[in-house]
């Protein structure tokens, strides 16, 4: 056939001049410029030696990429070019272009460090900053550093920052310029509160109804795109309406890629996004959303979040409708939105689970807080990772064991490979591989029927099992992909740990097995009969209505959902067994607490599972737990805990009117107990009270002025009692008492017949008290702190007020002159 000419072919010589020359190059060409099909043979006819290696982000890109590059080099893919991807390989011994998915390259760098017979790496589509790519990448610059400096690399992407990505492999940067065909953007004039399958089927249609041929619909995911088929059917039965997504078999997916002879409406999820031309395609709609993991460390697991893809994403996607013709791309968000999205997406090294690229990196003989990544992950998620590795027995203080090697060769996530392993120890490794395959893939069932039992997995076990014609209900492609996982991971671990005879297990051995992987995931059910349950690791769950298991109070959450951050819903258990938990590995502690209500302090002895209780027994609180919980909770609580009798409140008040006046004391100031200021050191006062004691009850009978005078001590009790009296001396041998406070000068309260012939204002602490001057019947005349200016400038005045209404009272012309 011909070649068509594109715009990347001008700078074909630029990259591999740079390849000559420094052996790496960062590649930037926008969508529909065609690096994914024109760089690879370029580089290999420019005389590259062995094979090259072209990473793919996704199995249907690759599988595509190798069919368009054999067709325009007048080849079958699987002999000059190839591709292999999970479950389906096409290569064989006259293969130079080979396309593979990027977790398969760094599987492949574990067995073949130096890369063998490889001339060549090209990773495409960078910019997805997958998990997969980045690990690989940074292993990949370790290679040509340290052993293969002949190798080269080529990173590609269309929407890529290249300067740090340049400047980290020290690679020149080669740019391609303009897309096939221009592409037109429109926007939504206003946010629309429509269901998405309903505003996208609505766009779609009025595509159709302008004339376009071929509509491509970018969808978040399967729901979605199951949903907007639904609002479109009506339409012209010459219209055919294809899905594009990653869990349809390959011949689904390449029968939406593929030329029609009438119009036709594609509906994919972000796998069409790049790497793959949809033929035909004019039109875009795009819903703006994707589905991504995210880790929640919480329960140890990622869950899948609709968000707003990013500005580069966006151009990514129009670009799919500028590749034959000049196309349309209808954004379902307004143009003010777009503005306020990020330019490229967060790398998946900042968000999803890491066990897998850890284990990795152990592997390659590396510690991953040393490892040299592009973007090194945060620290407390490599921390979080090795935790989980250790509990494993993946990791230990030396590196990787013999069990974490076995594990880096099966092709599951670690914990799931642990399962196979105890399988094979076990002498059930085909059942246990069943398990792991069930857990990793998606549900067998669309509908699961109806039954009760202790076991959702024996159920899927029997399906997975039988040879005759699937029960009602099934997925036969989840069924047939469970399979392939389950006899892909029997071969692997019969090549890790040696052949193993298949025997039928018992579900307890099974479930055992599955203990050793998650024993985070055991749960235990709040109430009777109820769905919602506690996970050993903390959390809240609710079981999946659809699961049979009913009734057990003790289950493992085979399959745990996490449940969408921003809701107040609990994590969904979709399937469950039921276990017995004297399994489980339990340890036995006290556990001391005061009880609100009670306002007493109680204990259990408790034997727990990680965070769940398994048995509690009531016990007596010893001594020195019960005061320690007791004395917290005074603290918390000391208007219940105290009981400040009139004595103790008038300690308290001289002590801390004191402190504030004289710091340069260091007096105590008991902030423990009620009316203290904010802050203070803490004392001694809360042992002495809560010692020997388990309730309220017992602390408030506590007779507190004693108790302070002998945390006071000497020293500070005598600069109290000289500094801040209980009373001074009046006229004629009388003792005034003095009423302390913390916001006022000390009070001195007296009738005015009490004090005829005192002149001066008495002073504690070198402070005048404030003086509430009393009439006969105990109400304030006057309050001041001068007494002398009283006696001479009104006293005068009170006694003509009052001389007449309190005649039996000696009311001296001179109060002075009175002894």
């Amino acid at each position: 056939m011909g070649v068509v000419e594109l715009p990347i072919d001008v700078v074909l010589p630029e990259i591999n001049d740079a390849l000559r020359r420094v052996g790496a190059v960062v590649l930037l060409a926008p969508p529909g410029a065609g690096k994914t099909t024109r760089v690879p043979p370029a580089v290999l006819d420019a005389g590259l030696r062995g094979r090259l290696l072209c990473l793919q982000p996704r199995r249907v890109a690759a599988r595509a990429a190798a069919r368009r590059i054999a067709s325009e080099r007048g080849c079958e893919v699987g002999a000059e070019v190839g591709y292999r991807v999970r479950f389906e390989s096409r290569v064989g011994p006259e293969t130079r272009i080979e396309l593979l998915t990027e977790g398969l390259l760094v599987r492949r760098l574990q067995a073949d460090p130096f890369l063998e017979g490889v001339g060549c790496v090209v990773l495409d589509e960078f910019h997805e900053r997958s998990l997969h790519a980045d690990l690989a990448l940074a292993l990949l610059r370790e290679i040509r550093r340290d052993v293969r400096p002949d190798l080269k690399l080529v990173v590609m992407s269309a929407t890529l920052d290249p300067g740090p990505v340049a400047a980290w492999l020290d690679a020149p940067i080669v740019r391609a310029s303009g897309r096939t065909w221009p592409v037109e953007m429109t926007y939504v004039p206003r946010p629309d509160d429509r269901p998405l399958s309903t505003r996208v089927a609505a766009a779609i249609r009025l595509a159709l109804k302008a004339g376009e041929q071929g509509v491509l619909a970018f969808l978040p995911g399967v729901g979605e795109i199951n949903r907007t088929a639904e609002r479109l059917e009506g339409l012209s039965p010459e219209i055919r309406v294809l899905p594009l997504h990653g869990r349809l078999p390959a011949a689904a997916q390449d029968a939406a890629l593929a030329a029609t002879d009438g119009p036709k409406v594609v509906l994919a999820t972000n796998v069409a996004e790049t790497s793959v031309t949809v033929a035909g395609i004019t039109a875009v709609v795009d819903a703006g959303l994707a589905h991504q993991p995210r880790y929640d460390p919480a329960v140890g697991l990622e869950r899948l979040e609709r968000v707003p893809i990013s500005r580069a994403s966006a151009d990514q996607r129009a670009g799919r409708a500028g590749r034959l013709a000049p196309g349309r791309c209808h954004r379902m968000w307004t143009e003010a939105d777009h503005r306020g999205r990020p330019a490229f997406e967060a790398p998946e090294v900042r968000r999803v689970d890491l066990t897998r690229a850890v284990l990795e990196i152990r592997g390659w003989g590396a510690d991953p807080r040393d490892f040299e990544f592009f973007e090194a992950p945060p620290g407390a998620a490599v921390d979080r990772t090795e935790g989980l590795l250790r509990r494993l027995g993946a990791v230990d203080d030396a590196g990787l064991t013999a069990l974490g090697r076995t594990l880096l060769a099966l092709p599951v996530h670690p914990r799931l490979g642990r399962v196979v392993i105890a399988g094979h120890r076990a002498g059930v490794l085909h059942d246990a591989a069943a398990v792991a395959a069930l857990t990793a893939e998606r549900d067998i069932f669309h509908t699961p029927p109806e039954h009760s039992g202790d076991s959702d997995l024996q159920l899927r076990l029997d399906v997975l099992a039988s040879g005759g014609r699937p029960p009602p209900g099934v997925n036969r492609g989840a069924l047939a992909q469970a399979r392939r996982a389950r006899d892909q991971l029997v071969r692997a671990a019969e090549i890790a740990l040696g052949r193993c005879p298949r025997r039928e297990a018992e579900e307890e051995t099974l479930l055992r097995s599955l203990l050793t992987a998650f024993p985070d995931r055991v749960a235990r059910r709040r109430q009777p009969r109820s769905e919602r349950f506690k996970l050993a690791s903390g959390g809240g769950a609710i079981l999946d209505r659809r699961s049979a298991v009913r009734d057990a109070e003790w289950i493992l959450a085979v399959v745990l959902e996490g449940g969408r951050r921003g809701q107040r819903a609990e994590h969904v258990i979709r399937n469950a067994c039921a276990i017995d938990p004297s399994w489980l590995e339990t340890t036995t502690g006290r556990e001391t607490e005061f009880d609100p209500e009670r306002e007493a302090v109680s204990q259990r002895t408790l034997r727990r599972y990680l965070e769940l209780v398994v048995e509690s027994r009531p016990t007596t609180p010893d001594p020195a737990s019960a005061s320690e919980v007791l004395a917290t909770a005074a603290r918390e609580r000391p208007t219940r805990a105290f009981n400040l009798d009139r004595e103790a409140e008038a300690l308290l008040a001289r002590l801390r009117w004191l402190a504030q006046r004289r710091p340069d004391l260091k007096l105590p100031t008991f902030p423990e107990l009620p009316g203290a200021a904010p802050g203070g050191e803490a004392s001694e006062v809360l042992a002495a009270v809560c010692a020997g004691r388990r309730s309220f009850a017992e602390t408030r009978r506590v007779a507190l002025a004693p108790l302070l005078r002998g945390l006071l001590g000497h020293a500070h009790g005598a600069h109290l009692d000289a500094l801040a009296p209980t009373h001074v001396g009046g006229p004629r041998g009388r003792r005034l008492r003095l009423r302390y406070g913390a916001d006022h000068p000390p009070i001195l309260e007296a009738r005015i017949q009490h004090l005829l012939g005192l002149r001066e204002t008495p002073k504690v602490a070198g402070a005048p008290v404030r003086l509430h001057l009393l009439a006969p019947n105990g109400r304030p005349a006057q309050i001041t702190d001068d007494l002398e200016g009283f006696w001479r400038n009104t006293y005068a005045d009170v006694r003509k007020q009052l001389r007449g209404r309190y005649p039996k009272h000696r009311w001296p012309e001179d109060p002075l002159g009175e002894e």
